[in-house]
């Protein structure tokens, strides 16, 4: 049975949502050898460590912790007050991880996986740095502009991606992330995601959506601006593989309102180690989403974004 690498990072604030997603990747993989290389940093308690663990145990599955040094970030801080600097560990996967791999999926914390994963990692990139999916801003011009890019209308999305380490080792990829984030952090939305596109934008090879669903592609307003084929692909995907909550507001977010495949986020959450994490609220504009939230939209004094159904 051929092993199956992922790559995923957090740092305390993460720990519940990145343990989620395994939970939900352990149990729709039950007949695939899977290793983890989770990459935190001094954080991370020790008493989350031991629930990583426990939690391999469990599926009789491998996690290994690799405690990364994230100081050399401390002066990039992101640009969203929701993330943080530990979205930028990915980018030195080749050196924090074995010589011997090859080849990795790196998976947000914000996801949850609903089935095999074989055909995903069976995906050949051998001539590729990177396999990735259009991100929700893809059709944006300004996205390009910003980021002195060709509009091909494959600006990607970073949060479900296969690794080839091999080609990264090869072409000293990490020294250019790190190059390109000194250059351009001033131009930097999406931190990590910026600048993989700016260093990997024409060594890229794009995977099919359901590999990285990003729930926002239903959004009535963001969904017609695509061309037709990826609209059609995202309309024929009804339960995807790797859905990824990747908006403003999260499912563990009290706010989080009315946004597709809440439902599936639940069932792992309640079948997990972290089942009793209380719901949060986001750290910016509190008040302002509250009363829409809980007084305008329920009174339809002022409408939800519209979802599509499937």
């Amino acid at each position: 049975m051929a092993t199956i690498n992922i790559l995923c990072a957090t740092d305390k604030n993460f720990v519940p949502y990145c343990g989620i997603m395994l939970t939900s990747l352990f149990e729709n993989n039950k007949e695939n050898a899977i290793h983890v290389y989770l990459l935190i940093d001094e954080t991370v308690s020790t008493e989350s460590r031991k629930q990583f663990a426990e939690l391999a145990k469990q599926y009789n599955q491998i996690i290994d912790l690799i405690i990364v040094d994230g100081s050399q970030f401390e002066k990039y801080p992101v640009y969203n007050k929701q993330w943080n600097n530990s979205i930028y560990y990915r980018l030195l996967a080749a050196e924090l991880l074995p010589d011997t791999i090859d080849k990795i999926i790196y998976l947000d914390c914000d996801i949850i996986i609903t089935g095999d994963l074989s055909p995903m990692w069976n995906t050949n990139i051998n001539d590729h740095a990177i396999a990735a999916v259009p991100d929700i801003w893809s059709p944006k011009q300004s996205v390009y502009d910003r980021l002195n890019l060709h509009n091909d209308g494959l600006y990607f999305n970073s949060g479900s991606l296969i690794f080839n380490l091999k080609y990264w080792r090869e072409h000293h990829l990490s020294d250019q992330y790190m190059e390109y984030l000194r250059r351009n952090f001033d131009r930097l939305w999406f931190n990590d995601q910026d600048i993989l596109n700016g260093v990997l934008y024409n060594q890229k090879q794009i995977m099919p959506i359901e590999y990285n669903y990003q729930v926002l592609f239903l959004q009535k307003e963001l969904h017609n601006e695509f061309l037709e084929n990826m609209r059609q692909e995202m309309l024929a995907t009804k339960l995807p593989l790797v859905i990824h909550y990747a908006a403003s507001t999260k499912p563990w977010m009290i706010l989080y309102y009315k946004m597709p495949f809440l439902d599936e986020w639940h069932k792992y959450r309640d079948m997990s180690y972290w089942k009793h994490t209380p719901n949060k609220l986001p750290k910016t504009k509190v008040i302002n989403w509250l009363i829409k939230r809980y007084i305008l939209w329920p009174l339809h004094i002022m409408k939800p974004q519209e979802y599509i159904t499937l």
